[in-house]
């Protein structure tokens, strides 16, 4: 009974974990940088515009280059949200500063430009300009 309990408790904190990803531009990035950490790109192309495009194959690409740089310099240590800028001119547009810092103590700034699009944010990716 103590194990179907713990079981039913798991389930329930995995499912209101996954109801708040995607509802702030915090929550998206920060998700974002931990599934690609673990090699989970398909998780991590959800929380993109790139998520409801086809190919995707160069996207994923980049994205094991940036899992092994992160293995390399001992995985993400943390991840802290220096600022969050709303768009004046549009409430579904914002600009988020993170900075990563890396287990062997080197840091570094990243911006995204997020959208909310269907109520959940994602990560605004354009190839073109990368």
């Amino acid at each position: 009974m103590k194990r179907i309990f713990t079981i039913l408790s798991l389930a329930l904190c995995l499912a209101l974990i996954s109801c708040g990803v995607g509802r702030t531009p915090k929550s998206t990035t920060m998700s974002f940088f931990r599934a690609i950490e673990a090699g989970e790109y398909v998780e991590a192309l959800e929380l993109t515009t790139l998520g409801d495009e086809g190919d995707t194959e160069l996207y994923c690409a980049i994205m094991d280059k940036e899992r092994k740089s992160i293995a390399e310099k001992g995985g993400i240590a943390k991840v802290e949200i220096l600022s969050v800028n709303p768009s004046m001119e549009d409430e579904n547009r914002a600009t988020i500063t993170t900075l990563l810092t890396y287990g062997n103590g080197t840091t570094h700034e990243e911006v995204c430009e997020m959208v909310k699009i269907d109520n959940r944010w994602k990560i605004d990716v354009n190839l073109n300009t990368k």
